[in-house]
């Protein structure tokens, strides 16, 4: 793994860090955008809005992440980079000139091929393929550190932008910010980060359905795909919660969004590889998924709690913060979860089918997140967020029960990282 002083890795992990904030500055607006743009639809209906718009962004990652890692191993870092962030670009300017909800939808349409850090990643892994579980999981974690740098500034600059009157100045933001990030990328190296190996029968997309059949992997891919539903439902119901039942404003929740992302980014530059070196991999990844379980009940008890006292400005601040903690440790425990897998996932293949496995894995979680945030907003509206709580918490509880037992490959591993 190159140093952190090279220029070619503080250059991945730059626009990494641009990538998220542009992302990022959407997220505590669009649920005012959609509500301004919906015509005094009640609550319900915008909430079901905003969830068929993250399916819709989902479907749409679903299609773009395979070509995009069939496109790494052919045509380099360089090049991939720069479609993916002129495809950012793309996808704002359309989001800063809707007039419709159509022209919402057709800015997640433009977004297809928007994945900035599926290539920094695969190229992280690969450099780090033949290294101990913990030297992968210090390099994901420092490139996590990266992008939630940019996702603890985003929301907290996006909801400041939004409180001021003008909903599409965050989106105007980031359109400057995806051009330059696709200036940068033209400083990256020509030739390919995955190596090319010829006696490979399969290539590009097919790949990736070869790598997925795998017995060792399919397992593991599966435990990534059911959370991601469940992680899906929690984070598309997670912004409407707060602002619904208890009156946030678009700045107060994008800094509760930042409070998330800076505790994830102290832990995935510190706290990963010394996790990963004491409990191991899949070991820690049940500890997660069972994590998980038990915040998200808390946060509906909390939600509950801090909701009793609406109408008590003071009272109702004060429980607010519960509700903040609550969310705060349910996003570390998601990251050591989704670090964990990754750490095993990567491997437990070549270097050379790094681009083809994230580039799948990237596909599946796009999958699933078309299916949670329907979920999760139907149920919402069925049931509040305790039904939405207990959901994810089955599902959670229930995939750590199927990694108690893995393969003899990945028990021995991680025997070694203990």
């Amino acid at each position: 793994m190159p140093s952190d002083t090279d220029t070619t890795v503080g250059l991945v992990l730059l626009n990494v860090v641009m990538y998220a904030f542009a992302y990022q500055l959407q997220r505590p607006v669009e649920p005012f955008l959609i509500k301004s743009l919906s015509e005094g639809a009640d609550a319900k209906t915008v909430a079901k809005t905003y969830g068929r718009l993250q399916s819709f962004f989902q479907a749409a990652q679903t299609i773009g992440s395979p070509i995009v890692g069939a496109l790494l191993d052919k045509i380099g870092a360089r090049y991939c980079s720069v479609i993916v962030f002129l495809a950012s670009a793309s996808s704002y300017a359309i989001l800063a000139s809707s007039t419709t909800l159509s022209h919402l939808f057709l800015s997640k349409l433009a977004a297809t091929l928007q994945a900035g850090f599926l290539v920094a990643q695969a190229g992280v892994a690969a450099a780090t393929a033949t290294a101990p579980p913990t030297v992968r999981a210090a390099a994901l974690g420092r490139l996590t550190t990266a992008y939630t740098i940019g996702a603890t500034v985003g929301p907290t600059v996006g909801g400041y932008l939004g409180t001021t009157g003008d909903l599409y100045r965050g989106a105007r933001l980031a359109v400057g910010v995806s051009l330059l990030s696709t200036l940068l990328s033209l400083g990256l190296p020509k030739g390919t980060w995955v190596r090319k190996d010829s006696d490979k029968t399969s290539t590009g997309i097919w790949r990736s359905f070869e790598i997925a059949r795998r017995p060792n992997v399919r397992g593991l891919l599966l435990v990534k795909v059911l959370g991601s539903v469940a992680s899906s439902m929690y984070g598309t119901t997670y912004p409407l919660v707060l602002t619904t039942d208890l009156g946030l404003n678009a700045q107060t929740l994008g800094f509760f969004m930042s409070a998330s992302s800076i505790a994830v980014a102290i832990l995935g530059a510190f706290g990963m590889a010394p996790l990963v070196g004491f409990f191991g991999p899949r070991r820690l990844a049940r500890y997660g998924l069972a994590a998980r379980a038990g915040l998200v009940l808390l946060f509906s008890v909390l939600v509950g709690y801090a909701a009793d006292a609406y109408g008590t400005e003071q009272a109702l601040a004060h429980r607010t913060t519960y509700v903040c903690h609550a969310s705060v440790l349910h996003a570390l425990a998601a990251h050591v979860l989704a670090t964990s897998l990754t750490t095993q996932t990567t491997g437990l293949v070549a270097a050379d089918e790094q681009g083809a496995l994230l580039g799948l894995e990237h596909a599946l979680f796009a999958g699933a997140r078309v299916v949670g945030p329907i979920m999760g907003t139907s149920l919402l509206a069925a049931g509040g967020v305790k039904t939405v709580a207990v959901v994810c918490a089955v599902v959670d509880v229930a995939l750590a029960l199927t990694l108690r037992d893995g393969s003899a490959k990945e028990a021995a591993e991680e025997e070694k990282t203990n």
